[in-house]
Order: C-alpha cells, then sequence, then structure tokens
C-alpha cells in the first residue's frame, strides 16, 4: 500500500517547499503538517480536521486530493482490529468455536450488568460541565505567564495573554500578546502592532529613534482553544560608532576655504571610506565626488541563510524563505554573508547584481572607496569569497 505521508513528503520536496512555507500560506499548523508526512494521525483533533487538512494539502502541492483521502482511509480500513469471530474460530472444529463464543457472550452480559450497577447505583454519573466551563478554565491556566527576553535571540510557544519582559538601559519594557486568531495582536511601547504569519517587524521600544527589538512571527496554532504564537525574537545589536579619523589632505583643504563647516562627508564617514586602488574584480556601481547613501534590496527565491552588517553598527543572522524581502540604507558599507547564492536577488542603488549559482556560499562588500589616482568616490560591490 502506498504511503499517504511518504506521497505528501515527496510532492513537497519536488516543489522545494519547507514546511514553514506551506504553513504560511495554508494556514495549517507546522506540527500538524509534520504528523500527516509523518501519519501520525492520532496527533490531530478529530477525523474532521485530518481530512480538510489532507484536501488542502494535496490541492496545495498539486496532487488530486481525492486520492490522498482515498489512501487514508484505506489505510484507517487495514489497522482495524479483526472481527471477534475471526479471531476465535479455528479452521478445525465449529464445537470448540461455540463454546467458546458462548462463553464471550455469558461473560460479556456479566461484564455489562457489573458495569451498569457500579454505573448507576454504586457510584451514579456527575453532571458534565458546560464546554464554555472548561474553555474558562484552559484560558484561566495559560493567562498571565510572564517571560523576560534577556538573550540575544530566542524562539518559542507563546499563548494570548502571556507578557514579555524586554530589558534595554536599565529598564523593562513590556510586550502582551492580546489577540490571536487569523493573525497576531501584540501590545508594544507606544502603541499595538498587527502581524501576519511570516512576518518580520522591528522596534524601538524605548523611542530613542534606533530599532532595539525585531519580532518574526513564524506561525499561528488558532485550532486549539488555548490559541498560541511561535515567535523568534533578536536583540538589535547597535554597536559602537567607529572612531574619527583624520580626513585625507584634499578634503583638509577643502574644510578650511567654508569657515568651519564640514567637508563634503561628515569625519565619522571620511573614517569609513578607504582611500586605495580599485581591487581585483570590483564592480562599480557609480562614482561621485563624496559619498551619499545608498540602498541595498535583497529578495529570496528559496530557502538561505543571510547575514548583513550596515556602516558597522546594526547586525543581524537568519534563515530567509521564498517570496521574501528587505531593504538596508547604508551611508559607507554593506557586509553581505550569503549561504545560498543562487536563490538572492541583490539590487544596489537599483542595480540588480548576478550573486552565484545554487549552493554557493559567497561575501560581498558593498562600499565607497576613495579612488587613489583620481580623487573620486566609487561605490563598488567587492567578492571576498
Amino acid at each position: 500500500m502506498e504511503s499517504v505521508g511518504q506521497k505528501l513528503r515527496e510532492a513537497r520536496e519536488l516543489h522545494n517547499f519547507s514546511l514553514e512555507q506551506v504553513a504560511r500560506d495554508t494556514h495549517i499548523s507546522k506540527q500538524y503538517l509534520e504528523a500527516l508526512e509523518t501519519e501520525q494521525f492520532s496527533t490531530i483533533p478529530g477525523e474532521t480536521y485530518i481530512i480538510g487538512f489532507l484536501r488542502n494539502y494535496a490541492e496545495y502541492l498539486s496532487l488530486n486530493p481525492e486520492e490522498i483521502i482515498s489512501l487514508y482511509k484505506n489505510i484507517q480500513i487495514q489497522e482495524q482490529p479483526l472481527p471477534m469471530t475471526e479471531l476465535l474460530e479455528p479452521t478445525g472444529s465449529k464445537a470448540p468455536t461455540r463454546i467458546l463464543i458462548l462463553l464471550v457472550v455469558v461473560l460479556a452480559l456479566l461484564g455489562g450488568g457489573g458495569y451498569l450497577l457500579y454505573r448507576y447505583v454504586i457510584a451514579p454519573p456527575r453532571r458534565a460541565r458546560p464546554q464554555a466551563d472548561v474553555v474558562q478554565e484552559v484560558a484561566e491556566q495559560a493567562e498571565g505567564q510572564q517571560f523576560v527576553f534577556e538573550d540575544e535571540a530566542m524562539t518559542r510557544w507563546f499563548n494570548a495573554d502571556d507578557n514579555i519582559g524586554f530589558p534595554l538601559n536599565g529598564n523593562t519594557y513590556r510586550l502582551e500578546l492580546t489577540e490571536i486568531g487569523r493573525t497576531l495582536i501584540l501590545k508594544v511601547p507606544g502603541g499595538t502592532l498587527e502581524m501576519n504569519v511570516g512576518e518580520d517587524r522591528q522596534l524601538d521600544v524605548n523611542g530613542d529613534g534606533r530599532n532595539d527589538l525585531r519580532i518574526l512571527l513564524n506561525d499561528i496554532d488558532a485550532m486549539d482553544v488555548a490559541k498560541r504564537a511561535n515567535l523568534s525574537l533578536y536583540k538589535i545589536t547597535k554597536a559602537t560608532s567607529p572612531q574619527v579619523a583624520e580626513a585625507p589632505p584634499g578634503e583638509q583643504e577643502d574644510a578650511t576655504t567654508q569657515e568651519g563647516e564640514s567637508a563634503s562627508t561628515t569625519a565619522g564617514e571620511a573614517a569609513a571610506v578607504q582611500t586605495t586602488q580599485a581591487p581585483a574584480g570590483a564592480l562599480t556601481i557609480s562614482t561621485a565626488g563624496s559619498p551619499s547613501p545608498f540602498r541595498v534590496s535583497v529578495s529570496f527565491r528559496g530557502y538561505c541563510l543571510f547575514r548583513y552588517l550596515v556602516d558597522n553598527d546594526i547586525r543581524e543572522e537568519r534563515f530567509f524563505h521564498k517570496g521574501e524581502n528587505f531593504s538596508l540604507d547604508a551611508k559607507n558599507e554593506v557586509r553581505l554573508w550569503i549561504s545560498n547564492a543562487g536563490v538572492v536577488r541583490l539590487m544596489v542603488a537599483g542595480r540588480e547584481l548576478e550573486v552565484g549559482r545554487a549552493g554557493a556560499v559567497t561575501t560581498k562588500q558593498v562600499r565607497w572607496r576613495r579612488d587613489e589616482a583620481s580623487g573620486q568616490y566609487v561605490l563598488e560591490v567587492v567578492t571576498r569569497d
């Protein structure tokens, strides 16, 4: 008999889909997708949910949903226990079989009578609690949990009404999961935040104009009474600003002619921009008389571990999935570490670049450099493999 789980898994891998991506697109919890692929159907609450999940998953993978459901039902039929007569009746004489059947019937009647006597005379049943009371009890058990995010990164499930404390500069700022449904509603310092599965947001929790906390919503499990959301939290590291170095001679001369005004770049920018010859293999994007802010846009056509460092100040690292994208704004330099170059689309100052082949690991440096020969500033991309 062909395996339902194997058929689903092979179809997903053929499309190069991750379980996280399928969960986002189908709104089926990742744990239930894993249960379908491993045929651990007992972990899914009820036959109706199993049939519905199989139908949606099959349609998403361009499989025939009726065929998948039929395979599942055939497996369930095969796992049913054999009838009692098949277990008791040997292939020989029928007389011993009739005696055994009669004995089973007598024992069943005695057992049933004893159960009824105990159930309704000795220990009568208590009235079942209303479903509303059960829901209230589950909610009360999940209510009021407090978490403190003190590490550099954390991923875990949170229930509705959970609170997350984020210590920063001697103060602790609170985030509260106020509502979990098709989206997640977070109460954050200064207001509320609504997030969809797969969304990535950055927060300035203390109002100093710089982002301190990054939140990624990985999954929502809204099927159970106690709804929950899977969040990844990352501290945004702010490195110490680079020391101010002496500007090149040409810039010193320019500065003296402007009565105390700064040159075309600030002192900090001059410190970050190197004065060198063009390195081998560098790709020139543009040239200018002075550095200016530039944008690096990144989009993903598949699964990739990606890390970046902007102006020696903001650094992050995480796994990105197909369809995700973001932009980085820099003054002097952006460094990129890419684990699967073939799935990355890179745009620098509006120009699309070739990153590399699928599976290749590469490092790119996008920077302003002061050309030694011409004195001009060059925005270039250097491969640091």
